[in-house]
């Protein structure tokens, strides 16, 4: 079973309506030793996509935060499955 955290932050999005997104990060280490993450991303309450998920190159769970977070940041401002 993968040991899985939880994070929550919120982003600004730098361009176009430049809302501020309600993000929710699942960090999760695989028995293999490599770690996943899924995001849920909201504006007021709506679901607005999930960015683009990826397994990570990161070998530590901070790293893997970070990461993941800077690889849904790109998602929000790219619009990369999400909806603004």
């Amino acid at each position: 079973m993968p040991e899985t955290e939880v994070y929550k932050f919120q982003y600004t999005r730098r361009q176009g309506l430049q809302r501020t997104y309600d993000v929710v990060l699942n960090i999760a280490r695989l028995d293999s030793g490599i770690f996943s993450y899924a995001a849920w991303v909201h504006f007021a309450g709506a679901f607005k996509g999930n960015g683009l998920v990826f397994p990570l190159i990161a070998k530590t769970t901070d790293e893997a935060v970070v990461e993941a977070r800077g690889r849904i940041e790109d998602d929000i401002e790219d619009l990369a499955e999400i909806a603004e």
